[in-house]
């Protein structure tokens, strides 16, 4: 019909290793893993990583230390760099539609007209690849669920485009019955048994279901992935994400802490990343949370959790007040004899960065400082000025451990790829 349109998700391919790979032509063919924070276990692995038997989340110093996985090439997680990438994805993409969501750093749905939705697809396919370097699958369906499975399907194709809108019911059916429920978008393994307990192993008989028996026996959720596996579309497309009511900064230290200024120190620092991202998202805080764990594998000392909470006097987003509100929760924290291997920061009830002058506080000189500090990081990266012990380019010794970091190519002056 005039006017219809397709629902189609685009999917880069092993994100993470695919962005270390534009800048490093002699990775192209080799079997590549993204490691986790602190270099700890694999989170994303190439194609040929994979061929190799290497897991998800499988810890580093077993691969490392296994012959079959001498030629795995392991790199440290680089997020600014593939969150860069990731954007200019989604620029090439809005050339071609406004009606796009982005869904996760690899992945976007947008709607597409069904008549030309495989010509679109495939040029979006080519010009990501050219322009951007990442090679993506693209699936189309009629509805959300079914472009994921779609998705699937075309990451096996030459063409690496797959239309579902078009397949025949007996076709679909044929698919749909040769996937487990668990590799259906949203269900998971956990829901998965709970299904098979009544029968329902696979995606085609989960699509036969019964709408409202589902609704009654589950959830409204898994009532709409239901509706959705047979080709009702449930959910909508959402131009604007829903705005955050919550941002957190949480790490596993590279080496742990004891001392109290070493705790503030984190603190600090964590609650600057944390008022950077307000700022970007145009949102104000009412309320941080710090907390303190020995918590980590192989950790058999003394145990500790604490965590405080501080309502703010009113809502910001700046540096200065939250690093100084952070500091100070961790001082409280504090204590003696312990070592300390998480700390997190949480900013809580956000709210539309409006502020207005209090008595007690001083929105329009912490505001000049923040705009100060955004527009250096802007212009010399984030490494380049900070308050206190952030303000240092020499890592400390509790940072994250990255110790196969790849150049931030794209995000920094002092670390552009150079032609010779």
């Amino acid at each position: 019909m005039p006017g219809e349109q397709v629902y189609a998700l685009v999917d880069v391919d092993s994100m993470y290793a695919s962005v270390e790979r534009v800048f490093r032509p002699d990775l192209r063919t080799a079997p590549v893993i993204v490691l986790s924070n602190n270099d700890g276990c694999a989170v994303a692995r190439s194609r040929e990583a994979k061929a190799l038997g290497v897991g998800m989340g499988q810890p580093w110093f077993q691969i490392r230390d296994r012959p079959k996985f001498r030629t795995v090439v392991a790199l440290s997680s680089n997020f600014a760099l593939y969150g860069d990438f990731s954007a200019r994805m989604l620029a090439v993409v809005e050339r071609h539609t406004p009606l796009v969501e982005p869904y996760s750093i690899d992945e976007c749905f947008l709607r597409l007209p069904a008549g030309r939705a495989g010509e679109i697809a495939a040029a979006l396919r080519e010009q990501i690849g050219r322009w951007v370097g990442l090679p993506v699958s693209v699936g189309i369906a009629g509805t959300k669920t079914l472009a994921k499975v779609a998705t699937k399907i075309a990451k096996t194709t030459g063409t690496g485009v797959h239309d579902l809108s078009t397949t025949s019911p007996t076709t679909l059916h044929e698919i749909l019955d040769s996937l487990p429920t668990k590799e259906i978008w949203g269900i998971g393994g956990r829901l998965s048994a709970r299904l098979a307990a009544h029968g329902v192993t696979t995606a085609a008989q989960l699509a036969a279901l019964d709408p409202g028996w589902v609704r009654r026996s589950y959830t409204i959720v898994v009532e709409r992935t239901v509706r959705e596996l047979a080709g009702t579309a449930c959910l909508p497309l959402e131009h604007t994400p829903p705005p955050r009511r919550q941002l957190l900064h949480c790490r596993m230290l590279g080496q742990p802490v004891t001392s109290e200024t070493d705790v503030a120190d984190v603190a600090s620092s964590y609650a600057q990343s944390i008022a950077t991202k307000l700022r970007r998202h145009q949102r104000a805080t009412n309320t941080l949370c710090v907390w303190l764990s020995t918590g980590g594998d192989f950790y058999t000392g003394p145990s500790r959790n604490a965590q405080a909470t501080q309502t703010l006097l009113a809502p910001t987003s700046a540096t200065v007040p939250l690093a100084r509100t952070a500091a100070r929760l961790a001082r409280r924290l504090w204590q003696p004899g312990y070592q300390y291997r998480r700390v997190g920061v949480m900013a809580l009830d956000l709210v539309p960065d409006q502020r207005h002058p209090g008595l007690w506080t001083h929105p329009a000189r912490d505001d000049a400082l923040a705009a100060t500090l955004d527009a250096v990081t802007a212009r010399f990266g984030r490494d380049a000025i900070g308050l206190g012990r952030a303000g240092i380019r020499q890592r400390a010794a509790w940072a994250m451990r990255q110790q196969r970091l790849s150049p931030a190519y794209t995000t920094r002056w002092d670390q552009l790829a150079t032609v010779r």
